[in-house]
C-alpha cells in the first residue's frame, strides 16, 4: 500500500527589486538611497522571519523586473530562497502568474506575504499555513486597508479569478479581496491585523519596534537605524 504524501506547501515573498523605485511614499522624510536602504533591511528582515518555518515548506522570493543583471538585488538571500521574476503588468496578473506557475508545479498550500510587514510576530506564518489545513483561502488584514498576507489551498482555487478586481494600493484593497474570495465561495480565515512601513508614522512605529522587540531576524533594521540615525 503506497505510503500518503504530504501536500507541498510553499511560501513566497513578494516584493520590489532593490533596483526599482521603492519606498516612495516616505519621501521627503528619506532620500532615495536611504530609502532603498530601508526596503532592503524590510526584505532582509521578512526572508529571515520565513526562513524560520519548518524545512518542508518551499521558499520563494519573486522580485519585480528589472534592467539589471538577474543576481544583482544586493541582498543576503537564505540559500533555501528560490529566486524568481514577478511577470504581468500589475500586482493582480503577477500574483495570478505565480500562483498558476506554482500550482502548476504541485504545490497545494501557497502563502503570499509582501516585505512592508517586516516585524510581523513569526507565530502569524504558521497560523496561516495551519488554516489552510482546513479552509480554501486566509487573509491578514493590514492596518492600511491592504492586506500583508494571502494565502491559498489549490484544492478549489480559481487562479485565473481570484485577484481580479482589486483597486492596489489602497484602501480597499483588504475589503474588495475578501469579497472576492465570497464570491468565489472559497471560505476564508482572517488573521489578526498588523501594520505597513509606508508612511512616515509607520516608521515611527517601526523604530519602537525594532528597538523593543530582540528577535535577531531584525538585525538587517538594527543596523538600517544606526546607519540614519
Amino acid at each position: 500500500m503506497p505510503v500518503p504524501r504530504h501536500p507541498k506547501t510553499a511560501l513566497v515573498v513578494f516584493a520590489r527589486h532593490p533596483r526599482g523605485r521603492v519606498k516612495t511614499r516616505l519621501a521627503p522624510l528619506l532620500a532615495p538611497a536611504a530609502a532603498r536602504g530601508l526596503h532592503v533591511a524590510c526584505l532582509e528582515s521578512t526572508l529571515r522571519l520565513a526562513d524560520s518555518l519548518p524545512r518542508g515548506i518551499a521558499r520563494f522570493l519573486y522580485l519585480t523586473p528589472t534592467e539589471r543583471p538577474r543576481r544583482s538585488h544586493d541582498l543576503n538571500l537564505p540559500r533555501r530562497f528560490r529566486l524568481r521574476t514577478q511577470r504581468g503588468r500589475d500586482l493582480g496578473a503577477r500574483l495570478r502568474a505565480a500562483l498558476g506557475a506554482l500550482i502548476a508545479a504541485g504545490y497545494s498550500r501557497v502563502v503570499f506575504v509582501g516585505s512592508d510587514s517586516p516585524t510581523l510576530p513569526a507565530p502569524r506564518l504558521r497560523q496561516a499555513f495551519a488554516a489552510l489545513r482546513r479552509t480554501d483561502a486566509v487573509l491578514g488584514p493590514a492596518r492600511d486597508g491592504g492586506y500583508y498576507l494571502i494565502g491559498l489551498r489549490a484544492k478549489k482555487n480559481p487562479s485565473t479569478a481570484v485577484f481580479r478586481g482589486i483597486d492596489w494600493g489602497t484602501p480597499r484593497a483588504f475589503r474588495q479581496q475578501r469579497a472576492r474570495l465570497r464570491r468565489l465561495k472559497l471560505p476564508t480565515v482572517v488573521l489578526p491585523p498588523w501594520y505597513d512601513v509606508d508612511v512616515p508614522a509607520d516608521l515611527a512605529r517601526l523604530r519602537q519596534d525594532v528597538a523593543t522587540k530582540r528577535a535577531r531576524r531584525l538585525g538587517p533594521l538594527r543596523s538600517w537605524f544606526r546607519r540614519t540615525n
